[in-house]
């Protein structure tokens, strides 16, 4: 088992505040995730997250074990933060801030024909900006699959 220290930033009653977060991972002989969870200290609670065996669903098992006035703000749940249409790599996320698409065709397109640019984009799904907006359904397309 590997653990590591993460600076994780979370609203918690509205407030933004980075904390640290541990992160406890097996990786496989191929260098995989097997299992990943993580743990968090909030006031006198010691939080433990349900494992996973991808970086994605660890973190979105950590947000459901958190307390509802707790989210976390990071580029997997954030609106400019789009998967690849074609596959990505665990804990890969890529940021489309200034770029408005309108649909999965539009994302497509976009990884399709513009490589350089779409590399120089991505992200850790953990990582965080000051241009964060939550994922909603607001005419805002997002080619991702946040549901919290």
């Amino acid at each position: 088992m590997e653990v590591d220290i993460l600076k994780v930033n979370y609203i918690i009653d509205g407030i933004l505040f980075s904390m640290p977060t541990k992160v406890i991972y097996e990786r496989s002989n191929e260098n995989e995730i097997q299992s990943i969870h993580y743990e968090i200290k909030l006031e006198n609670y010691h939080i433990i997250s349900e494992a996973s065996n991808s970086t994605e669903l660890g973190i979105v098992n950590l947000q459901k074990a958190l307390p509802p006035n707790v989210s976390i703000v990071y580029c997997q749940s954030c609106r400019h933060g789009n998967f690849c249409p074609y596959g990505d790599y665990d804990n890969e996320v890529f940021c489309l801030k200034d770029i408005t698409p309108t649909d999965k065709n539009d994302v497509s397109k976009l990884f399709s024909e513009n490589y350089d640019l779409i590399m120089a984009r991505s992200r850790k799904l953990l990582d965080f900006c000051t241009d964060y907006r939550p994922i909603s359904n607001d005419g805002y397309y997002t080619y991702n699959d946040w549901e919290l």
